[in-house]
């Protein structure tokens, strides 16, 4: 995660450098670090959480989420926003009880927070409102 924030860190900065001198002023920029984990889009639930199939697309949520509660225990000026509970709800199933308190800490910190607070995210595109209501309240 470190080597991944820190080359885009490098991108947006020359980005911005680029910015600035085609504008001639500063642009504010907020970088939210949050998660868009898609339940079974192009790979099973179980490949996307395992890190199984990388020929399609490279994910291991379950290692993502070790990470960021690693990071944020780290720091506390660190935040993160996690929102498909589906894959949380799997991961905060297999930790022991340090690591649930350790994330229960980072929940009152402020530092990690769920929103959408469904299942998965909600398919934009086509959405149904008993699908959506389903997946939300299962969430």
């Amino acid at each position: 995660m470190a080597v991944h924030f820190q080359l885009f860190a490098a991108a947006l900065a020359v980005a911005l450098a680029s910015v600035r001198v085609a504008w001639g002023q500063q642009l504010q920029v907020h970088i939210v670090p949050h998660t868009h984990d898609d339940v079974g889009w192009l790979k099973t639930v179980d490949e996307y959480y395992y890190g199984a199939n990388n020929s399609i697309q490279h994910a291991g949520v379950q290692y993502i989420l070790d990470t960021v509660i690693d990071e944020l225990s780290l720091d506390p000026n660190k935040t993160f926003i996690y929102v498909e509970i589906a894959y949380f709800w799997r991961w905060w199933n297999e930790q022991d009880d340090d690591t649930k308190a350790l994330v229960k800490t980072l929940v009152n910190n402020k530092q990690l927070e769920f929103v959408n607070a469904g299942w998965c995210m909600n398919d934009e595109a086509s959405t149904d409102y008993n699908s959506i209501i389903d997946q939300m309240s299962l969430g």
